[in-house]
């Protein structure tokens, strides 16, 4: 399927973050300045007309992008669906000039309670999240949760299901990919997670798991199509080889970048996921868009984790065939979740 034109436009608009994240090293870069509009604008354009019909504005956190309201409106005006992940600190203040603008938004949140979910994002984030969920029920938006599972969380699992459930927000079960083996999931918590997979508000791609169970990117057959499907820029307007985490090139832009990535495809496409680097590798934001790119088992369960979200997103919610969701803050909701769980352990 290398014929396909490229997915996804994965744009780092910023490395600046709040959050000091323990399975996350982009706060550790030195950051130079964000995207500049003009340049975001530019590289939109060759982007499209290279076939793109996603772009993920990612980061660092990328509501620090004072611009990025403006950013996301042009890639709508140009067709692109627009996505962002962000960890709340910044939502609340900027939620009304967001309204409508991210087609796909994502709230980081690690657990139901304070005391993990802070010490894995080293900053005081959880009740930002809380009061975020709140924010886009009033003014209509409709976040996914998204929740990484490590060692240390996996237990919450249930209880995130459960508040996934009570406000009807799909809860995103994304697998850790740190290479630091204390945060590496194992056989038996991979299992544990596909319990909850049938579950009607819970995304879980078992092509994940299956890629994982394998031992990640083989670089003697390797399952990666990065440059096939994924387009990769910095906020300093360079083009990223093979991508952001494996980067061995980085290719100033010039208002060319259909040139540029045309011409490094045709170099690189023989060599994505060989390189020495690429051994082993389960960066999910990577292997996510390289799935649709060889039809095999995961492809197919790759294909299947995505139907079932976007019917029960754009499907189920719309047109209300479920019950209607908790109209309580999410503190009291999750207070209860919590309550009934400590009463059932200890019963």
């Amino acid at each position: 399927m290398f014929f396909l034109p490229p997915i996804l436009l994965h744009y780092y608009i910023t490395y600046r973050c709040n959050c000091k994240c323990c399975f996350c090293d982009i706060w550790r870069l030195s950051p130079t300045f964000d995207a500049q509009v003009a340049h975001v604008e530019a590289n939109l354009n060759h982007a499209r007309r290279l076939g793109a019909r996603f772009v993920d504005f990612t980061g660092g956190e990328p509501l620090l992008h004072q611009d990025l309201p403006e950013l996301l409106v042009k890639a709508q005006n140009r067709g692109f669906r627009t996505s962002v992940t962000t960890n709340t600190i910044l939502y609340p203040e900027r939620a009304k000039e967001l309204k409508g603008k991210i087609d796909l938004l994502h709230f980081s949140l690690d657990a139901t309670c304070a005391s993990m979910h802070d010490h894995l994002r080293r900053a005081p984030a959880f009740e930002q999240v809380l009061i975020s969920l709140d924010i886009a029920r009033q003014i209509g938006e409709t976040p996914d949760i998204l929740f990484t599972v490590t060692p240390e969380t996996i237990s919450f699992l249930p209880l995130m299901v459960k508040l996934a459930s009570s406000l009807q927000f799909i809860l995103i079960v994304n697998p850790i990919f740190s290479p630091h083996r204390h945060h590496r999931l194992y056989e038996d918590n991979l299992r544990f997670i596909e319990k909850f997979k049938k579950y009607p508000y819970v995304y879980i791609n078992t092509a994940f798991h299956t890629l994982r169970r394998q031992g990640g990117n083989q670089i003697s057959k390797p399952r990666c199509r990065v440059m096939a499907s994924t387009i990769v820029i910095s906020p300093d307007n360079q083009l990223m080889l093979p991508c952001f985490h494996r980067r061995q090139l980085q290719i100033p832009l010039h208002n060319n970048l259909d040139e540029i990535w045309l011409h490094q495809r045709v170099k690189y496409l023989a060599w994505q996921g060989r390189l020495s680097v690429c051994a082993g590798c389960i960066i999910n934001c990577y292997f996510d868009p390289s799935f649709c790119y060889k039809v095999d088992r995961l492809f197919f369960q790759s294909l299947s984790a995505k139907i079932k979200y976007a019917f029960v997103k754009y499907a189920l919610r719309k047109y209300h065939l479920l019950r209607q969701p908790e109209l309580r803050p999410t503190k009291a909701i999750l207070a209860e979740i919590n309550a009934n769980h400590l009463h059932e352990a200890t019963a």
